[in-house]
């Protein structure tokens, strides 16, 4: 677990990735470690406890979400760090994210500042998941300076 906070205070994508699959896991277990990683980092980082600008952008399907994010990201990646956290429908097959937002931000994806993370919402109503809250404070924990969070076209 040391090691993974430490990769994420390194910024490395990897560790950041896989705590935040850790902790929209359904399984206690894995539930369980990815809030002692959370913890840890806590602990080693109370300098960086609310220094994020956290942004949520809302509005129906189709609006343009995606492309407003990816043209204000673009300006934001070039002198700071940005995560997105794109909430995307289910997949009826596999209860995983469609993946529909993060395709629209192709330029911004690609950029080294940029952390773009489809999550999905297993259901959930209210445009975001049950852990967006935590995956938003991990993302401020690995030293990203604004965080966008896309709801799911809710209306």
């Amino acid at each position: 677990m040391e090691k993974r906070v430490q990769g994420i205070l390194e910024n490395k994508r990897v560790a950041l990735s896989r705590t935040v699959t850790m902790i929209e896991s359904t399984r206690p277990d894995v539930k369980n470690d990815a809030d002692k990683i959370l913890n840890l980092l806590l602990a080693s980082t109370p300098e960086r406890r609310n220094k994020a600008i956290r942004i949520g952008i809302c509005g129906a399907p189709g609006a343009g979400k995606s492309s407003l994010i990816e043209k204000l990201g673009m300006h934001v990646v070039k002198k700071n760090k940005l995560a997105v956290l794109a909430i995307d429908p289910s997949s009826e097959r596999s209860g995983g994210s469609i993946l529909g937002d993060k395709t629209r931000m192709d330029l911004l994806s690609l950029h080294e500042n940029a952390f773009i993370r489809p999550s999905p919402t297993r259901g959930i109503l209210g445009g975001i998941t049950l852990n967006t809250g935590e995956v938003q404070l991990l993302c401020e924990h690995a030293g990203y300076d604004a965080i966008v969070t896309e709801t799911v076209g809710v209306g």
